[in-house]
């Protein structure tokens, strides 16, 4: 039985080299990450437009996110609903020299809610809810965290293949 409340999880997709150039330093690495909301309640939360990463930490200092290009990045106030979850697929970069890396990454997610007075949520600003994060991220408040997961290389099968039921539902077919 799931527990209710709000849970955080992340999974290592793949991980890649850039062997085309021999002077990429770093490791790749594809994680999907869920915030999933096992309550009976709607959660709200603010994020950004293409900057949703800035909800998104690790516990370690030896990987970094590559950030998404964006030409307007606007705050918006994300309404999840009991048994939905919100997913973003990330990516990370570490030098492949690097000595002595801890494998065991864990993840976390800062829910910044709105705030509110006499039951109202009072407006804020994009620079508002910018500097909120970046406090949050800083003191790492606020943070529902995952599991750790295995930076490694992986084994990943670079396609499936999905049976069409209608237009936006699959079934996964087996591999031969």
């Amino acid at each position: 039985m799931k527990e209710d409340k709000l849970i955080f999880t992340a999974k290592l997709i793949a991980s890649f080299t850039n062997y085309s150039n021999q002077n990429d330093r770093n490791y790749y690495y594809l994680v999907d990450v869920k915030l999933i909301n096992n309550t009976d309640e709607e959660c709200e939360f603010y994020t950004f437009t293409c900057g949703s990463l800035i909800n998104i930490i690790t516990d370690s200092k030896q990987v970094n996110f590559l950030y998404h290009n964006c030409s307007a990045d606007l705050a918006t106030l994300i309404k999840l609903n009991p048994r939905q979850e919100y997913s973003v697929d990330v990516i990370l970069l570490r030098n492949k020299y690097m000595t002595g890396f801890n494998t065991n990454v864990k993840f976390g997610f800062i829910i910044n809610k709105p705030k509110t007075k006499f039951g109202r949520k009072i407006p804020t600003t994009n620079h508002e809810i910018l500097s909120e994060l970046k406090l949050m991220r800083e003191k790492q408040e606020n943070v529902i965290w995952s599991d750790p997961v295995s930076l490694t290389a992986t084994s990943f099968n670079p396609y499936e293949i999905r049976n069409i039921i209608n237009d936006s539902t699959y079934s996964m077919s087996t591999r031969n």
